[in-house]
């Protein structure tokens, strides 16, 4: 028998669990996350990313700017081992990842638009907080991937990253009052039962045939809160693994 949807370890009800990596309730705002891209696109992506930089392709969907205080040698890589140009003093440039050593960034040089690594002295405009919930951001971008790769949900999801996981939902619940906006997605689970049945050829000879039925097994509810993931529930079948639910921090909003 085949199970045409799989949620890997099954969850039992929790509601209203927001367990934040390193994360606090204040600076966690409960809205959409900017942006997301997915694995084909992750694993497509234009970048040739370096251990231990966090990438702001595809991590957030405004632009951040900063600015070159003075004349600044650019590099293709962490290491420098080719250096591109020196980009020109006091401009704005795109930020486009952060590391513990360096920025890398797109901007005029000499030799015309370059985008490569800097020194971190080399910048303005990018306050600690910032590059601290870009690294969080990142963080949880990682473990909601992992989660999506592998079909699952988890509390302090959104609603989109549960989409992209399991697919459009079996039903759909919605309802906005005074405290804010609630909803629930249903999703039916199914075996695929095969039988066998009596079928004849074109000459009128019997022979065996297959035929699959789908037979509903269970069902799982998705809660959310202001569109995050507050409660999941399995009405049946219900399967813990080791470790029971798994939670998520909900995602930043950095503008």
């Amino acid at each position: 028998m085949k199970r045409s949807i799989s949620l890997g370890p099954r969850l039992a009800v929790i509601a209203g669990l927001f367990l934040a990596i390193g994360l606090s309730a204040a600076e966690a705002q409960l809205r959409p996350i900017p942006i997301r891209k997915s694995k084909a696109d992750r694993e497509g992506s234009s970048l040739n990313q370096e251990d231990g930089a966090v990438y702001l392709e595809g991590l957030v969907k405004k632009e951040i700017k900063v600015k070159v205080i003075q004349a600044a040698p650019i590099y293709t890589t962490l290491v420098a081992d080719r250096w591109l140009g020196n980009l020109f003093a006091n401009q704005e440039v795109t930020l486009l990842a952060i590391s513990e050593k360096a920025y890398r960034v797109r901007g005029q040089a000499k030799q015309g638009q370059v985008a490569g690594w800097i020194g971190r002295a080399m910048v303005d405009g990018l306050d600690e907080k910032t590059e601290q919930n870009l690294t969080k951001l990142h963080e949880r971008q990682v473990l909601v991937d992992d989660l999506i790769d592998n079909r699952q949900v988890a509390l302090g999801m959104t609603d989109d990253e549960v989409r992209e996981s399991l697919g459009e939902p079996s039903k759909k619940n919605a309802k906005v009052d005074k405290d804010g906006q609630t909803g629930t997605f249903e999703y039916i689970t199914y075996d695929r039962v095969p039988q066998t049945t009596t079928a004849f050829d074109q000459f009128g000879r019997p022979y065996q045939a297959v035929t699959y039925l789908e037979v509903e097994t269970g069902k799982v509810t998705i809660g959310f809160e202001k569109g995050i993931v507050s409660s999941i529930e399995e009405s049946e079948g219900a399967d813990l693994q080791p470790g029971g639910v798994r939670i998520v921090p909900p995602p930043i909003i950095l503008f």
